[in-house]
């Protein structure tokens, strides 16, 4: 089977290494891409101290150089698209039949592939941190069966996961009355113990597989049936199978669907990497989200800001032009009434009377020329204005 094809991502993880980088990627998702050319053999990846690096394998620099693995010939030219005669239609006199194309030979293509980085299991549990103490001394939340497996295999990620310079919490529990004027032992959370990676708290439950089958009754109920008493029982019981099957979970004890089960070839033991990988997956996958949330919330910031900032312009701007509005309509009425105030004063000629003298002083004191606004001048300008939708003046009526 010809090897997979390296994606766009991962091409650029390869350019990045061969320019030198091994520390720091540019994104936490390249470390994935990292993850998937290490399967293949062109990168190696490390966490020395906890530090996590990669470099170019062998394969890795012929890959950058060639562009194909080693050992993948090169990628021949298209044959000439000569369509082969239909079978039972003779050929025309005189042309010669095409010779059968000789079947190529295509050597079987040999990736090199470096061991991937193992979790080495711990036999023996000295020194054990506070988190598997606690599964130690409290076997009750852990299978009874598969107890000392789930005790090494906790041992193992928590001391590999401190080499790292994760955050390694225990599940503690504290006693509270259970009514009965007793007490019970109750547990934070579902899980065992947490992990962080340094973005998000991952948790771990064991449990032994469990399989169904056709109830078979106790010698209780057996006894009772034989002397005519009704008996209510299951109609099926779940046994464990002795495989052991760990789950990651959140911070609350839910299960996120990573799992790992003995299985006829591979046990959990072996897995160990594998559970690593996931929890500084589940990191970045956080670390992530949590970039993402804040730019979200960086651009609602700006967008208020934004439209703060255009209110304010938009309330200057529109006393102004509400003094426009009115002062115009009240020039037309100040007109009018000035009109009607000489066409008065023309209809009673030379006699003359007060009313006259008395409207044009008051004309003149209510003149809307001189009602000018105060304040500074709008620093909003008129296209943005123009943008933001026309001046409606409301109505003064009220009902």
């Amino acid at each position: 089977m010809p090897p997979r094809p390296v994606n766009d991502a991962q091409r650029e993880v390869l350019d990045w290494l061969a320019a030198g980088g091994s520390q720091d990627p540019l994104r936490p998702e390249m470390k994935l891409s990292a993850a998937a050319l290490a399967a293949r053999g062109l990168v190696k990846v490390r966490r020395p101290g906890g530090k996590w690096t990669a470099e170019l394998t062998e394969a890795g620099r012929y890959y950058v150089e060639h562009g194909r693995y080693p050992g993948e010939p090169e990628k021949a030219e298209r044959p000439s698209a000569s369509r082969p005669r239909r079978a039972g239609r003779p050929a025309r006199p005189g042309t010669p039949e095409p010779s059968p194309a000789p079947a190529e030979v295509r050597e079987p293509v040999v990736v090199p592939r470096e061991p991937q980085e193992q979790v080495p299991l711990r036999q023996v549990v000295r020194r054990p941190h506070p988190a598997v103490k606690e599964l130690r001394d409290r076997p009750g939340r852990l299978p009874m069966p598969l107890r000392r497996r789930c005790v090494l295999v906790a041992h193992s990620l928590v001391t590999e996961a401190l080499a790292r310079g994760w955050t390694v919490t225990p599940v503690e529990a504290r006693r509270e009355p259970d009514g009965y004027r007793g007490t019970y032992l109750r547990y934070a959370s579902q899980a065992l113990l947490l992990l962080d990676a340094g973005h998000a708290t991952v948790g771990l439950v064991f449990s032994e597989v469990t399989k169904r089958r056709p109830h078979e009754d106790t010698k209780e109920e057996a006894a009772r049936r034989a002397k005519g008493q009704y008996v209510w029982a299951p109609r099926y019981d779940y046994v464990g199978d002795g495989r052991l099957r760990l789950h990651l979970t959140d911070r609350d004890g839910r299960k996120t669907g990573a799992s790992w089960t003995d299985g006829a070839r591979v046990k959990v033991e072996e897995r160990l990497a594998d559970v690593i990988a996931a929890v500084e997956a589940a990191s970045e996958r956080a670390a992530r989200m949590e970039q993402e949330r804040r730019r979200r919330e960086e651009e609602e910031r700006l967008r208020r800001e934004e439209a703060h900032r255009v209110e304010q312009l938009r309330r200057g701007y529109e006393v102004w032009e509400q003094v426009l509005h009115a002062g115009a309509d009240a020039w037309a009425r100040h007109r009018e009434m000035a009109a009607f105030v000489d066409e008065v004063e023309r209809a009673i000629g030379e006699e003359g009377h007060p009313f006259v003298e008395w409207a044009h002083g008051h004309l003149d004191a209510v003149d809307p020329r001189r009602a000018l606004p105060s304040g500074d001048v709008p620093t909003w300008t008129h296209e943005e204005r123009a943008r933001h939708g026309r001046y409606e003046p409301k109505s003064t009526y009220r009902w």
